[in-house]
């Protein structure tokens, strides 16, 4: 099995990706990441269950971006796809660039006599040159819309056949199958009939994505924050752009003008205490936990707020934060929160800043 080995390695330096490669499926600021769920015994896609597929039924799973993952059946097992589109008859492939291309079987396949001997009375020895349990095959973004040819940067040149640092990584790993009995006698190919298995299907953001998530992912406030806040009115002699929790700002619309309000989180220079600067349509200036708001924020509280949440009208809660029920106001909801402990609304209602306390839970 030499050759498929080499082959895997190829596949898997050209991606620029190491030995752990298939231990992990955690997005990143640089990659998406997406497993392929199993289902529960209600038919739905549960993280909790491994998929499978036995016989000739399919397996598909849509994701977000509108790609579909496919483990399909043919004649001698399953074949791995992963399609632009659900429209799954004239959809491009996008794991079609993955090695080797000819001479032996492809990742992409897995048939059961890859996992016999030569003579197929066994399990495979080394005789059958063919992939075992974990499969990695190419994903090539840059084949959407292309019908399934990769463009060259250079327009004058060959249409392009091979992986490359643009491209990403999906993986799959057999955890158990089945072979079809007929199929197990002394010189025939042995067919699988069943597989589980684990997959993950990993890519590249695009620029602008991966800056926007990497800047989130900083506590440190730019030159350009600095600039914006104090041309709002933020006083930058007294009080420092500093966070303690991610993101270190948020923004969108919170008194509904179709405007951009944005709030930082602040400490001020002369006693440590924390607020939070609120900034709107980059004219207006509000201190919460400063200044005074209607309704009730709990003395101290911003200075006890370990995480925040920006919520848009119409927008579901995060999960962890229970079943609250969100004021009525002009525009969005700025929640802050005390970990499974507390929990205060911060809105713009009727020309002014309200806090409400959506709970409490006391500590023993």
């Amino acid at each position: 099995m030499q050759n498929v080995r080499i082959g895997l390695l190829i596949c898997l330096s050209w991606l620029g990706l190491g030995p752990a490669w298939a231990q992990s499926c955690d997005p990143t600021p640089e990659r998406h990441a997406v497993r392929i769920d199993g289902r529960d015994s209600e038919g739905k896609l549960s993280p909790a269950y491994l998929p499978y597929v036995a016989g000739d039924e399919a397996l598909f799973q849509q994701l977000d971006n509108g790609w579909v993952f496919a483990l399909m059946p043919v004649e001698e097992g399953y074949v791995i796809r992963l399609f632009e589109n659900a429209q799954i008859g004239m959809a491009t492939d996008l794991t079609s660039l993955t090695p080797p291309h000819y001479g032996v079987p492809n990742p992409r396949d897995l048939f059961g006599w890859h996992f016999r001997n030569a003579d197929n009375t066994g399990p495979n020895d080394g005789s059958v040159n063919a992939p075992q349990e974990m499969r990695a095959f190419v994903i090539s973004p840059a084949l959407v819309g292309t019908g399934g040819y990769k463009p060259s940067p250079d327009p004058s040149g060959p249409r392009l056949m091979e992986p490359g640092p643009d491209d990403g990584i999906g993986w799959l790993k057999v955890i158990d199958y089945g072979l079809s009995g007929h199929s197990l006698a002394k010189g025939q190919r042995a067919r699988m009939n069943y597989v589980k298995f684990e997959a993950c299907l990993s890519w590249p953001r695009g620029n602008g994505e991966r800056d926007k998530l990497l800047d989130e992912a900083s506590f440190e406030f730019l030159d350009e924050d600095r600039e914006a806040f104090g041309g709002c009115g933020l006083d930058l002699g007294a009080y420092d752009l500093e966070a303690r929790y991610l993101p270190r700002k948020l923004g969108g619309d919170i008194d509904g003008d179709d405007a951009l309000d944005e709030v930082a989180q602040v400490k001020r220079k002369s006693d440590g205490k924390r607020a939070l600067a609120l900034c709107r349509a980059g004219t207006w200036m509000s201190l919460i936990g400063v200044d005074e708001v209607k309704g009730d924020m709990p003395s101290g509280y911003v200075d006890q707020a370990e995480a925040w949440h920006w919520i848009a009208p119409g927008e579901g809660l995060p999960m962890g934060l229970g079943e609250v029920s969100l004021p009525e106001a002009d525009g969005a909801v700025l929640l802050l929160e005390r970990i499974e402990k507390q929990l205060v609304a911060v809105y713009w209602k009727d020309g002014a800043l309200h806090a409400d306390e959506l709970y409490h839970i006391v500590e023993p």
